[in-house]
């Protein structure tokens, strides 16, 4: 019987429990429904206020009202936005620009990429001083009209309005761009930045007196390399490295190349390594050994696109390791495109199937590839198996 009064008690506790906390959930139910509906209304009424301000000509909250817009209707988004770019808005200018540009696929309709729109409202931004958009404008005519005079012209707006990196571009270019190839105005661009504070425009100096041709200046090279060091550059160390392998401004002495190309790779230089594991890989300035080059070049593999490459070669030929045409194969690949001694190495591959099948197209298709990037081997070796003369030669 006891058992019986003890069951139904506990039976009734357990009832009485599940209703409490069933009220519970009803109030907090209905609690939360309350205050969503608060802010609902609260939303809807900041909304309202939005909308008439941006009606009545307030450029910011055209800007904002714009946003409500984004993800769900582009036609107003652009619209709300545009408004705000007439009164000279700033935020909406770039926004725009952006959407223009790389288009957007995540609002209703999609919103399609526009270039030459989003150059008109990047022309705008400009002429209110904003370097982002120059080189943006720059940036554009360059990879999508491929028209380097107009990406220059950009260029050079930035760099008159105080941008260090296009200033060190400008160099560049007049340093190595065939039809404008200039020494005094690569000269004039790079002084600029180095007068701005740019280490790397020291060292770029130092490029434009070594390796222009005609107008090679070896000692002020030299110092341009040693000043760059002084400033904290270590890839200069690579530099003095080369000019000291090629006899420029030194007597030819690869034993003081190999030092300097150390002197870099003890800062962790990539480039510095990549060369010191050459110098081991050939027994140049060093003593030859195989097996420390291939662990140097595993360490810096994905930071040089050169050490790839010679990595490559290691597997290829078996230097320092076990042959393994497929992992050759794999690290070529890895190469960008313009690589030209990785795509010849690939025309190989395939043309003889090492590490992959066999296939002569394909390796014709390398092999043109690498002659486009002016490779004598490739093209010797379309004369060769395909009896294809190349306009290289």
């Amino acid at each position: 019987m006891r058992n019986i009064l003890l069951g139904s008690s506990q039976t009734t506790t357990i009832i009485i429990f599940c209703v409490l906390c069933a009220v519970a959930l009803i109030i907090l139910f209905v609690s939360t429904s309350k205050r969503k509906r608060v802010f609902k209304d609260k939303d809807e009424k900041q909304k309202d206020k939005l909308l008439k301000a941006a009606e009545e000509g307030d450029a910011k909250a055209r800007c904002e009202i714009a946003l409500n817009y984004r993800y769900s209707e582009s036609g107003k988004y652009l619209y709300w936005l545009e408004k705000a770019a007439e009164q000279g808005c700033e935020e909406a200018m770039r926004k725009l620009a952006d959407e223009y540009n790389y288009g957007n696929d995540y609002t209703k309709p999609p919103i399609k990429k526009d270039r030459e729109k989003a150059i008109v409202f990047l022309s705008k931004l400009a002429d209110k001083g904003d370097i982002v958009a120059m080189k943006d404008c720059a940036l554009i005519y360059a990879v999508e009209y491929k028209d380097e005079a107009k990406s220059r012209e950009w260029q050079e707006k930035a760099a008159n309005a105080g941008d260090v990196e296009s200033m060190e571009n400008l160099g560049c270019d007049y340093r190595v761009s065939g039809e404008i190839k200039n020494f005094e105005k690569s000269e004039y661009w790079f002084q600029k930045a180095i007068d701005a504070g740019s280490i790397n425009a020291i060292r770029y100096m130092g490029d434009l007196y070594c390796y222009f041709e005609g107008k090679e200046d070896f000692y002020k090279a030299e110092n341009q390399y040693r000043r760059a060091i002084s400033a904290g550059d270590d890839y200069s160390y690579v530099r003095l490295g080369d000019m000291c392998k090629e006899g420029k401004g030194f007597q030819k002495d690869e034993a003081a190349a190999f030092e300097f190309y150390k002197k870099a790779a003890d800062r962790d230089e990539p480039v510095g390594k990549t060369r010191v594991a050459e110098c081991y890989m050939n027994g140049v300035g060093v003593g030859r050994d195989e097996k420390k080059a291939f662990g140097i070049l595993e360490e810096v593999e994905e930071k040089s696109i050169f050490a790839r490459y010679l990595l490559g070669l290691c597997y290829f030929n078996g230097t320092g390791t076990e042959r393994d045409y497929g992992r050759a194969v794999k690290l070529f690949k890895e190469c960008p495109n313009f690589y030209d001694k990785a795509l010849n190495k690939l025309g190989e591959c395939y043309y003889f199937g090492y590490g992959v099948e066999n296939d002569k197209e394909e390796a014709r298709k390398f092999w043109q590839q690498a002659v486009a990037y002016k490779s004598e081997q490739a093209a010797e070796n379309l004369k060769k198996y395909f009896n294809e003369t190349s306009e290289n030669e």
